[in-house]
């Protein structure tokens, strides 16, 4: 499940109801945990975040972190079970039922495979009972021989009754958490203790052996992780969405040794000073050099993201809940207060009206750092469509030959564009018509840093509303492929609005089609306009949208 990259969607910092629900759904889902021992799990000093998630094979869920390391995760593949992570049960082995396999086989099941029957090490001699008394999709962990320490998780593919009748043969265990994978690389995880070597004369049915065994290796394993959690920085990443879990772990900074008078030094400012100070210097350095007025109003989180985040110094990072705001409407509020700006709030959500470019704190300010270097162009996700013509085999010895000099004909130009024999030069309007119609009329799709090329007219992306069984209205959207919309994609935006969407095959379409429940004409305008960016010229089917109320004539 993990094994190729997940992309997510948010990541935020629990709030302390929604951190005491957590531990309330891992005492249901995990009864023979103590409170105290969920609390060792869910410390109350360390930053608790979940991620939602979207997986490579488009299954959502959601996974809790501690300092970043990720400690339980929900699929809605699995029912939204709440499942451990392979570093909890490093904490907790005895939270799943274990099978034991090979140390070599561990590799095959980072590569992809599932474990199989034959993989599995079971006490001799093999009884009906030999693999438990488990129900098939019964989430399990995966330990070594040599190491009791589990390395990955997964669902049972038969009950045990089934896995004994099968004689050795068939899968055992759907893996969908191993270690090495995808979730395992977010931040930087610790290290797998050692829990010691299978005891062969184990009973599986009996944990307490299993707990005595972890107990012993106690001291040297729960330092060991406690400590590689805490060594992980628990500041928030400036980037408040993640691409790839990869870039997340590039961002972590090692820690440099320092001198002890320079460290006394640092030690000695007052950290949420500093940070108040911070905040408030990129807030004016983005008023300063980065918004404009014609971007105004903007809501205010996205004033922060890629206006506030995007003035701070690149060797410091900008947390508002470092500072004495904690929130940013605090801040907002205060400069407000001085004049700087001036904030509204609709519906619960927080607006910049306008700013004062004029005032003494913005024009005041002194940029310390020097300006940045000229990047590489940013590459978007919107379609850019152009014109253009294809060269054909009739204009490429021109090309090639003579460049661009069309006025003074030969014999091969005056056979290209067929004018008379006795004409020795054309016009330029003449001559740049004349050989354009020797070429290919196309359209370029530019998405993504990808080009599309298509042959003649370019057909529009089309919207109509139909009725289907029942008198329901639909929606459906045509011809998304040809300007690089994934339809996948594009469905799932779709449902953000409540209603069903799904992917069909409409008769006379070469490309698949997107149909959503109801008339949401509208909203899938506005969805291609602002999100993806296609020109208006490219849209059809606008005049399905429902009609306004009171503009019906009486």
């Amino acid at each position: 499940m993990f094994i190729k990259a997940f992309k997510v969607k948010s990541n935020n910092q629990l709030k302390g109801t929604e951190r005491k629900r957590l531990c309330e759904e891992i005492l249901a889902a995990y009864p023979a945990l103590t409170d105290d021992e969920t609390q060792s799990l869910i410390p109350k000093k360390e930053a608790i975040s979940v991620m939602k998630i979207v997986t490579h094979s488009g299954h959502s869920g959601k996974v809790y972190c501690v300092a970043k390391v990720p400690m339980f995760f929900q699929l809605e593949s699995l029912h939204q079970a709440l499942l451990p992570t392979i570093f909890t049960l490093w904490h907790y082995p005895n939270l799943l039922r274990t099978f034991t396999t090979y140390a070599p086989v561990v590799s095959k099941l980072a590569s992809g495979a599932d474990l199989m029957l034959p993989g599995v090490i079971v006490k001799e001699p093999i009884t009906l009972y030999s693999f438990g008394k488990l129900q098939k999709g019964t989430p399990v962990s995966i330990n070594t021989d040599d190491n009791q320490a589990p390395v990955a998780i997964g669902l049972t593919a038969l009950c045990s009754e089934d896995m004994y009748m099968s004689g050795g043969h068939g899968k055992c265990v759907e893996i969908v958490h191993v270690i090495g994978d995808t979730l395992c690389q977010l931040g930087k995880p610790p290290v797998r203790p050692n829990l010691g070597p299978l005891n062969v004369d184990t009973d599986n049915d009996k944990l307490e052996n299993l707990n005595e065994i972890a107990e012993q290796n106690n001291d040297n394993n729960e330092e060991t992780l406690i400590e590689a959690i805490n060594d992980l920085e628990t500041n928030n990443d400036r980037v408040l969405e993640i691409e790839s879990p990869c870039e997340e772990e590039n961002k972590i900074e090692e820690s440099v040794e320092m001198p002890v008078d320079q460290a006394t030094e640092e030690a000695a400012v007052d950290p949420i000073k500093e940070m108040d100070s911070l905040l408030e210097y990129c807030f004016l350095k983005a008023c300063k050099t980065s918004i404009k007025s014609s971007d105004l109003p903007i809501l205010t989180s996205n004033f922060f993201k890629n206006h506030l985040i995007a003035a701070c110094p690149s060797d410091k990072n900008v947390d508002i809940k470092k500072s004495r705001y904690k929130k940013l409407s605090l801040f907002l509020a205060e400069m407000k207060a001085k004049g700087v700006v001036n904030t509204s709030v609709t519906k619960g959500v927080e607006s910049i009206l306008s700013i004062k470019f004029d005032h003494p704190l913005i024009k005041g300010l002194v940029i310390a750092e020097e300006p940045t270097p000229i990047q590489e162009p940013i590459i978007s996700n919107a379609a850019v469509v152009s014109e253009c013509y294809k060269v054909t085999a009739d204009v490429l010895p021109v090309l090639s030959k003579f460049g661009y000099e069309i006025l003074k004909l030969n014999p091969q130009l005056a056979g290209i564009m067929k004018t008379k024999a006795n004409v020795e030069t054309v016009s330029i309007e003449d001559g740049i018509n004349k050989f354009i119609g020797r070429m290919t009329h196309m359209h370029e799709v530019t998405l993504a840093g990808n080009k599309l090329l298509h042959t003649g007219k370019l057909e529009p992306i089309d919207m109509r509303v139909t009725v289907r069984s029942g008198g329901k209205k639909v929606t459906l959207v045509n011809n998304l492929e040809t300007f690089g919309i994934n339809a996948k994609e594009f469905s799932k935006e779709c449902q953000s609005i409540g209603a069903s969407a799904t992917i069909t095959d409409e008769p006379g379409k070469k490309t698949p089609s997107v149909l959503v429940q109801g008339n949401q004409i509208l909203y899938i305008y506005k969805l291609l306009t602002e999100k993806y960016q296609i020109k208006k010229n490219y849209i059809r089917g606008l005049e399905f949208a429902p009609k306004k109320q009171g503009s019906h004539k009486k």
